[in-house]
Parts: structure tokens; sequence; C-alpha cells
């Protein structure tokens, strides 16, 4: 059977490190080898992760740089066939490792996507959630790319595609994720291959999140109709109030209540009537407040 390689990156992450590394040993089938590489952490994590002994080889690695360079360093090492990834911060399920590496074991696929929920605690973190996750029922197994949370590939498809592009600091796992699709390789979707990841516990860290992967997307040359449809609707919105005022209160209300319902669900009531609508105008700003620097940022270098 071929060997695989779990690779994680880290940087000041004493305060979820030991959670990670116990999920990785309650995981039902065991890694052959761990690399882990750490980008310059200034807390604990290096002392932890070297008193590390679980009953499979560990490498820690030591490497100033971003994700991209942690990761790519990692791979370039591994002594596995197969690369299997997540992040610090996330918590493997216990059947994960098993459950996103068989399919390419078994022959089928180069790539494998796995799947995420949330650790939300709070009627906050259920909002971030849901704006940033894909919820299990609005899933299209068909079309989920991968993402650094919850993966496994190749390293031939690694090696294929030139690596993670180490040149983007906050999006590159999903520049990474469409050259693997845009290559040819055979890509396939594990919903049972399940991490936990911790959303933004305030307004801050998830607007700051946002406003980077739109940031990121402009700068790589990304352009996602999503983002375009923000920019629209909101070049609507204005035209219509400057034809009718009252027309465009009344589309602006309704926008407002399209927010809220699409993920009410979601977010108990009544938090849900003031933290969905204002989440939504909130990250729109953020969207395009990240594009409009990201297309000036590539209009100036």
């Amino acid at each position: 059977m071929d060997k695989v390689t779990l690779i994680i990156t880290v940087k000041n992450e004493e305060k979820t490190l030991l959670p990670l590394l116990k999920a990785i040993e309650k995981q039902t089938r065991l890694p052959d080898e761990v690399v882990i590489t750490d980008g310059g952490s200034s807390d604990n994590t290096v002392p932890l992760l070297k008193a590390w002994k679980p009953g499979f080889p560990v490498r820690v690695m030591e490497r100033s740089g971003n994700r991209a360079v942690g990761r790519n360093a990692a791979i370039s090492t591994a002594t596995g066939s197969i690369i299997a990834i997540t992040d610090a911060g996330c918590f493997p399920e216990p059947s994960w490792f098993r459950a996103v590496v068989e399919p390419i074991q078994k022959g089928s696929v180069d790539v494998v996507a796995g799947y995420y929920r949330a650790n939300a605690k709070t009627p906050f973190e259920q909002a971030a959630a849901a704006y940033m996750l894909v919820m299990p029922e609005q899933v299209d197994g068909d079309h989920f790319l991968p993402a650094t949370r919850s993966m496994a590939l190749l390293k031939s498809a690694w090696k294929k595609v030139g690596g993670f592009p180490e040149e983007y600091r906050w999006n590159e796992d999903y520049v990474f994720a469409r050259a693997l699709e845009d290559s040819g390789l055979r890509m396939g979707f594990r919903q049972d291959a399940v991490v936990v990841w911790s959303p933004p516990e305030s307004w801050k860290p998830f607007l700051v999140q946002i406003f980077r992967f739109a940031y990121g997307d402009v700068v790589s040359g990304i352009v996602r109709p999503k983002m375009l449809s923000i920019f629209g609707r909101y070049l609507a919105f204005i035209f219509i109030l400057i034809l009718n005022t009252y027309a465009g209160i009344g589309i602006i209300i309704l926008y407002l209540l399209w927010a809220w319902s699409k993920n009410a669900q979601y977010v108990p009531f009544p938090y849900n009537l003031f933290l969905l609508p204002t989440m939504q105008v909130l990250s729109d700003i953020a969207v395009m407040s990240g594009s409009a620097l990201g297309v000036f940022k590539r209009i100036t270098t």
C-alpha cells in the first residue's frame, strides 16, 4: 500500500496545537508519517511539537514564510506518494484520515476534497460559518474544490501544477485548487472526510478574512461571479434610489430580508434578525473594498 504523509503548517498555535495532535493520534487509520512546518512561531508551539512522541514518525521543520512556503517545504521532503493536508486550528474527526486518502489509494482519483464543519458556539460564530462555509445541503460534490483544511492528493499531482503558489499569502489554496482542476487531474469529493473548524469569534477577524480573500482573488487574477454580482447589485441600488427613492428603499429592504432568510435556519432567533442582514452588508463592503484594492495593486505593479 502506498505510503501517506500528513502535512500541517503552524505559526503561534500553542492554544490549538495539543487538541490537533490528540485528534491525529485518534485517527482510525494513522498516517505513515507527519511533517509539520513552523513558520516562525514566537510562542511555545515548537517546543510542544518537539515534545510530541506519537506512534508514527514525525518531523518538525522551521521555515520562515507564508503558508504556501511551509506546505511546499513539507511536501518536498515527504516520503509518502500520497499527501494529506489539514490546517492548524482544525481538528480532524476520527475517520477523517482514512476517508480522505481512501479514493486515492483505490486509484480512482488523483485529488480528494474533504469536508469541514464549524465548531460554532455563539450566534455570531454560527452566522460567520454560514457565510464562510458551504453548508451540507448546499454541497455539490461534482464541483467542490479542495481546501487545505481537508484534502489529499498524489505528490505527483502537487508537482504537476508546480506546488502551492508562494507569491500569494491569503488565497493560495484556492489558486492551487483551481490549478489542480484546470490541469485535468481526476478530482473527487468525500463528504465524510470531516475536520472541525473554528469560525471567527467577532466582527474584526471575520471582516479581515473576507477582505483578504477578495483582495487575494483579484491579485491572483481570479474573478468570481459572486464578486461581480455584489458590485452590480449596489450599482443597481444606487441607480434605483436616484430614479425613485421609495422604490430604492423597498429594494434594499427586500435585499435585507433575503440576507436574513437564506441563512436564518443556521442562527437562532432573534439573533438572526440583526446578525444576518448586518453581516451581509458588511461582508459586501469588505468584498468590494478588497477587490478594489486588488485591482489597484494589479494596475500599479
